[in-house]
């Protein structure tokens, strides 16, 4: 009998080590384990982030500070109606796949522009798309600042020193997870405050980003492409906006996979017929770059002033599934809703196959009204939680910490803990052109 072991440990394949051992049942060689490696047989490693075992504090963090529990966060109250308001963007780039890290701010996503169907494309499975540099900068907060500062320096005194809170539409998923009782995924974030704002940034294990099997990437990259010459090189446009809710001004960064040129849009007219782009563009006006700077840098990070005018245009998310498995409105709508990015395209395909009638466009915009009316409790534990975080971290020594939510133990609490790093590397120049100069030391709680 064939005792040989043909399948692969999905924790080797993702980690390159199982913690198992030789006591695995699983197979640890490249021989068998095909499922993990490229064409070539060269293993693929996964972000320990996405891998399903227990996540440890890293060794940059040290005891423990606080431990906030779901059963500390005050019910539902009908009172206290969260809503977004006062929505508007601050600054966007456009991160460059050379080296050293390239941003060019402003920036633009690229338009959506579907090729004639049907159309066949490859899986990506185990095709690298971001290397270690792109990958951090993406995650970090250095992007961020390095835009904020040929964006609104020096030119708005007002935005930053208002803003309770600066932090990636990704973690509001995950902390909106975690007050739903919903805990996926291990996870660490580092926080810090600057002046009254509190700063949230990943705190990724992995450090390159790979692929899993799916059409995603082959798809935008089929369906979405770039106006400007410039952006042909760039491997994801990224916006930050500020608005008002529950009481704090938060600004959010996010990525967007394209936009809509109503312009020369026969098939989508009703949904923007009340798009006023002349007052968005004054909107805009006041988020030009400094136009005596062409170049400069940041942290490591080269920033290039583009020629190019911030998209006013509607922007889209896109997403991909086989046929007859779409994703849930619970899976998508919190990544609309945080961003308020209201349009919405979710295109089937049959084994790579995609037609017109697999491709569903949608006007977002009501669902996502119905959307925050059923998840006020949810939200209110956010701002609770946030809240929590920040009066925590204000008393801090360093005023950083780190915040840890582990998968395998106790789904209901998260814990913080003294974070051992430099933490942000702003500099008192940087933070006084971003938020002027410092005023009364006051600790500001909520």
């Amino acid at each position: 009998m064939n005792t040989e072991i043909t399948k692969p440990c999905h924790i080797w394949r993702r980690q390159g080590k199982c913690w198992r051992g030789a006591s695995c049942k699983f197979s640890h060689s490249f021989e068998h384990n095909t499922e993990g490696c490229d064409a070539d047989g060269r293993k693929v490693f996964y972000p320990t982030g996405t891998a399903r075992m227990p996540a440890q504090a890293s060794r940059n963090t040290g005891t423990v500070i606080a431990t906030i529990s779901l059963s500390s966060l005050e019910p539902y109250d009908a009172n206290n109606f969260i809503t977004i308001t006062g929505f508007k963007y601050v600054t966007s780039y456009n991160i460059s796949n050379g080296k050293p890290t390239t941003i060019m701010v402003p920036g633009s996503p690229p338009k959506w522009s579907p090729p004639a169907l049907p159309t066949t494309l490859q899986s990506n499975i185990g095709s690298k798309l971001t290397d270690k540099e792109a990958y951090q900068a993406q995650v970090s907060t250095n992007s961020l600042f390095a835009a904020l500062s040929v964006s609104i320096a020096h030119t708005d005194t007002r935005t930053l020193p208002s803003t309770d809170l600066i932090i990636d539409r990704n973690v509001l998923r995950k902390l909106l997870d975690f007050v739903g009782g919903k805990v996926d995924q291990s996870w660490e974030l580092n926080v810090q405050m600057v002046r009254n704002t509190m700063v949230f940034e990943k705190n990724e294990q992995g450090v390159a980003r790979y692929s899993s099997q799916g059409y995603g990437i082959p798809f935008e990259r089929a369906f979405l492409k770039y106006e400007d010459d410039s952006l042909k090189g760039t491997s994801g446009h990224y916006r930050m906006a500020t608005y008002e809710i529950g009481g704090m001004q938060w600004m959010v960064r996010f990525e967007v996979d394209g936009y809509y040129d109503v312009r020369s849009t026969k098939d989508i007219t009703g949904s923007f017929q009340s798009l006023d782009l002349g007052q968005a563009r004054h909107g805009l006006q006041s988020l030009n770059t400094n136009p005596n700077v062409n170049e400069s840098s940041y942290q490591g990070i080269r920033i290039v002033k583009s020629e190019i005018e911030m998209c006013i245009l509607p922007m889209i998310e896109v997403k991909t599934a086989k046929v007859g498995k779409s994703p849930t409105r619970a899976k998508w709508m919190p990544q609309l809703y945080f961003s308020q990015v209201k349009h919405l395209i979710i295109a089937n395909h049959n084994d790579g196959v995609f037609e017109k009638s697999y491709i569903t466009e949608s006007d977002k915009s009501e669902d996502m009204r119905e959307w925050e009316v059923a998840n006020q409790e949810k939200l209110q534990k956010l701002l609770q939680l946030i809240r929590a975080v920040k009066n925590t971290v204000n008393k801090t020594k360093g005023r950083k910490a780190t915040v840890l939510c582990k998968k395998s133990e106790k789904k209901d609490e998260i814990l913080i803990l003294e974070q051992k790093t430099k933490g942000l590397k702003l500099g008192e120049g940087v933070t006084e052109q971003l938020w002027g100069p410092p005023a009364t030391n006051v600790i500001q709680s909520f």
